[in-house]
């Protein structure tokens, strides 16, 4: 038990004793202790700076209404615009698409498609 005491007490002295005869290699020892505790425990000091952002609760649905108003429910308007392209004969490529759609429920194809055999 003597011995154990013994060693308990002459570890601290003998590192130390170490930290103080290497001089070079104290500084490296500091700053890999205080970055360790600095990253890992307290956090980068970015993450500690204060900041100010101007929110507004009501842009979000301002901004859903707009969205639905140009694309529609679940993007439905906007995905017609893709499927009917951008080349300039969208118009005549909506109009067959409507004469196609004749009879379904506003164009949902999962409803009545494909139509019965003739």
């Amino acid at each position: 038990v003597i011995e154990i005491k013994q060693f308990l007490f002459q570890l601290p002295l003998v590192l130390i004793l170490m930290l103080q005869v290497s001089q070079p290699a104290e500084g490296f020892i500091i700053r890999l202790i205080t970055e360790t505790l600095q990253n890992n425990v307290a956090g980068e000091p970015v993450l500690h700076e204060r900041t100010s952002w101007d929110f507004d609760p009501e842009a979000a649905k301002r901004a859903r209404s707009l969205y639905y108003e140009k694309n529609g429910f679940r993007s439905a308007k906007f995905i017609e615009r893709l499927g009917v392209g951008l080349d300039g004969r969208h118009e005549e490529r909506r109009q067959a698409q409507g004469e196609r759609d004749v009879g379904r429920l506003n164009g949902e194809h999962n409803v009545n498609y494909p139509p019965p055999p003739a």
